[in-house]
């Protein structure tokens, strides 16, 4: 009879190797992290945070993989949503599979620069991207509006609707600080809202089936909003998790 136990789950993750390969660092030291196995990249959940029984481990990787991929977009410009595989394994302490749980159920070229190390004094520094994402899993753990703005930024295709909700989850912790402290510029939060607010600047794409005022004389592209919110959901996530 075996009397092995599981020790942990690992669910693989599909993807594109350049979104998936710097996952280990950015979670490195997390207990639920990403690590590369036999040539793919698979989600570690220990049994000690989700149990030894199958059942609940799919639905929990699932909500993880909602925080991997807010992480990923505020990490890298280029990043893509990654999502899981329609299998899951049970393994014992030396990582050797006990249980296997298979669910029922184009071509792409891209290209990435390498991550550059420094020289210092002789000595090799450590990889900037090592436990980079720490603040912002710490954070969604403090702070139910981080967890729903770390959750919301990684969903594929952010629509106005989503980049306002993420504008006000932050102002609704921050207010006028989050101008103070540089993270959003007062002229791109009014253009931001300005536009956000206007059905004759966005039409079916607003927020809007009416405008609030006059419509701004050059709205703010939807390419400038993104990248204008990620980065202050991203500043505002590492002070909440840093705190």
């Amino acid at each position: 009879m075996d009397n092995r136990q599981i020790a942990s789950w690992i669910v693989p993750l599909v993807g594109h190797q350049f979104d998936l390969e710097d996952l280990p660092f950015w979670l490195a030291g997390q207990a639920v992290h990403v690590a590369p196995r036999d040539n793919m990249f698979v989600l570690v959940i220990p049994s000690a945070v989700v149990g030894d029984n199958h059942e609940p481990v799919r639905v929990f990787a699932e909500g993880q993989l909602s925080l991997i991929n807010g992480i990923g977009r505020l990490m890298s410009s280029t990043y893509r949503p990654i999502s899981l595989a329609d299998k899951l394994f049970g393994l014992d302490s030396a990582g050797v599979v006990l249980n296997t749980v298979v669910a029922v159920n184009s071509g792409e070229m891209r290209s990435k620069g390498g991550s550059v190390r420094a020289l210092v004094g002789g000595k090799v520094q450590p990889d900037p991207r090592e436990a980079a994402a720490s603040p912002l899993i710490r954070a969604a753990t403090l702070s139910p509006r981080a967890r729903d703005a770390l959750i919301i930024v990684g969903r594929p295709n952010l629509t106005w609707s989503e980049l306002y909700l993420l504008f006000e989850l932050v102002q609704a912790d921050m207010g006028g600080r989050m101008v103070d402290l540089g993270w959003i510029s007062s002229s791109d939060a009014n253009l931001f809202t300005h536009t956000a607010n206007s059905y004759s600047a966005l039409r079916s794409d607003g927020r809007h089936g009416k405008d609030k005022g006059n419509p701004p004389a050059q709205p703010m592209q939807h390419g400038v909003a993104v990248k204008i919110v990620r980065a202050l959901v991203f500043a505002w996530l590492r002070q909440v998790g840093a705190e």
